[in-house]
């Protein structure tokens, strides 16, 4: 048998402080029924489904007016609901593990998890990427860009929801975070689309005597900032978008 990429499996987990739609939704996707690998599993399918369509009927109608179920109780429910998924998801960790040793590959053991409807979790491990996706989880993405220089930096992570991969979607229906950590998660984001995430990093570039007109400049991925005498920092509105971008990536939502 030779080994040729055995890095251990890990598969995202819920946890409570997880919005209650995506609970549900995650936990009705579930399927391990006919997997030989968990046919030994012994919180089933018909459990945690169970679970969440009462968890669904108990949180709609703590939404009705009156209320046919408290919130109270609704989180006991999403409590119980998450107990039970993640059962399955440790059972299902060393079931993968172990078939992606038995093959000599991590794909066995993908393709497995992938089969039953869970989500392979994405870790920081190693050498983080210059800009990339470092995490990612129902309903959110965590995104990484390296700081480039010394002192004060900004980031501007522009992201928008794209039509497949390789389509960037239109300025107009993106949205632009501003940030002085490099490192952000974009929250609630809805399941089964594609993130299309930009990133462009800015400083200041130094103090002219008279007011310049920005010119984009790319230096370390850097875009360079002119100022005035003043300190403050100078755009020409003939340059709606001055910035200097690393380029689209996508990221499948879970």
């Amino acid at each position: 048998m030779t080994i040729k990429n055995l890095p251990k499996i890990g598969i995202h987990e819920l946890k409570v402080s997880d919005p209650t739609s995506v609970v549900i939704s995650v936990s009705l996707i579930l399927k391990t029924t006919g997997v030989a690998a968990m046919a030994t599993c012994t919180t089933t399918d018909t459990m945690v489904h169970n679970a969440a369509n009462l968890l669904q009927t108990m949180y709609t109608g703590s939404k009705l007016v009156p209320p046919t179920y408290s919130n109270s109780q609704v989180s006991t429910q999403k409590n119980i609901v998450v107990n039970l998924y993640n059962k399955v998801v440790s059972f299902m960790k060393g079931a993968a593990n172990d078939l992606a040793i038995q093959a000599g590959d991590v794909t066995a053991g993908n393709t497995m998890v992938t089969a039953c409807g869970a989500k392979l979790s994405k870790k920081i491990t190693g050498k983080q990427p210059d800009f990339g996706v470092t995490g990612a989880g129902p309903g959110w993405v965590q995104v990484h860009s390296k700081k480039i220089l010394k002192g004060t930096e900004g980031h501007i992570f522009r992201c928008g929801l794209a039509n497949a991969k390789g389509t960037p979607p239109a300025k107009t229906a993106c949205i632009d975070f501003v940030s002085l950590e490099g490192t952000i998660i974009i929250d609630d984001l809805p399941s089964n689309t594609i993130l299309a995430i930009n990133h462009s990093g800015i400083a200041p570039v130094g103090h002219a005597k008279t007011p310049v007109v920005i010119t984009p400049i790319k230096a370390k991925k850097v875009t360079k900032t002119a100022v005035s005498s003043k300190k403050h920092p100078t755009f020409s509105f003939t340059s709606p978008d001055p910035y200097t971008w690393d380029g689209w990536i996508y990221e499948v939502v879970q």
